[in-house]
């Protein structure tokens, strides 16, 4: 049944009477099936008329039996979002990930970039964001390569005063909102500083603005909790690939030399 579905009814219920609760209980059970019926089809399903079906939507404050469909038509996407399988969901942003991380073809560019740098700077946008950059920057001293994993936006702020067009940054961000450093990136773009953003794939404005793009799929599980099970999983593994890539390109760059 609907979970939005009971907490109105709960909120209402004293508000309603027999009939109404007949034809609520038909709904709590067959939510999918409502969302496909006419006013005069759940009338006749629940053996009551459509006046009554139009006042019993009035009581739980719904303008109207179009407004009232409307609200079962996402009740019942969102309960079935919830029964997804989520091993399944992961899989495919597993994936997806790689997928996007082997077709990407700035990759060459970056590890080159990399390899020339004099400084390579690391900010995640929340504290799951930099707990995965900072294990980036431990994997990364194997290959003697230290990455400065910036703590915090005022820091950021600090130490772009001091980065050049011979350094990079990587952002990562699950939104690719860019409100609180934006002034930041734009100084840095203009003297030059080679931006790598770290994105879930979709369209932002941090992805936009830096050079450089890589991507992980994330996908939600719970929109009304805003929980998303997988977003870190699928970062760490796009870094994890980013650093698995520069091996084998250091690898072959002393092979060509």
């Amino acid at each position: 049944m609907g979970t939005r579905l009971d907490g109105i009814i709960n909120q209402n219920y004293n508000r309603l009477n027999h009939l109404d609760l007949r034809i609520l209980e038909f709904i709590q059970n067959h939510l999918h099936e409502s969302t496909t019926l006419s006013i005069a089809k759940l009338a006749q399903r629940c053996n009551v008329s459509t006046a009554t079906v139009l006042r019993t939507t009035q009581k739980l404050n719904f303008s109207g039996y179009s407004e009232f469909k409307y609200f079962l038509k996402s009740d019942d996407a969102q309960e079935a979002s919830q029964n997804v399988d989520a091993v399944e969901i992961l899989n495919q942003d597993i994936a997806q990930t790689i997928k996007m991380f082997q077709q990407n073809g700035q990759i060459a560019e970056i590890y080159r970039k990399m390899d020339e740098a004099e400084n390579i700077y690391a900010y995640g946008t929340g504290q799951g964001q930099r707990l995965m950059l900072q294990e980036m920057a431990r994997c990364f001293l194997n290959v003697n390569k230290k990455i400065i994993v910036i703590s915090a936006s005022t820091e950021l702020k600090i130490v772009k005063k001091y980065m050049s067009q011979r350094d990079v940054l990587f952002i990562a961000s699950w939104s690719g909102n860019i409100d609180k450093y934006r002034e930041s990136l734009l100084s840095l773009d203009v003297l030059g500083t080679s931006i790598v953003s770290i994105t879930n794939f979709h369209k932002n404005e941090l992805a936009r603005i830096a050079p450089y793009n890589l991507y992980f799929q994330s996908t939600s599980i719970d929109e009304v909790m805003n929980i998303n099970r997988s977003s870190y999983l699928t970062l760490h593994l796009v870094l994890h690939l980013l650093y698995d890539g520069y091996i084998d390109y250091s690898l072959k760059r002393k092979e060509t030399t």
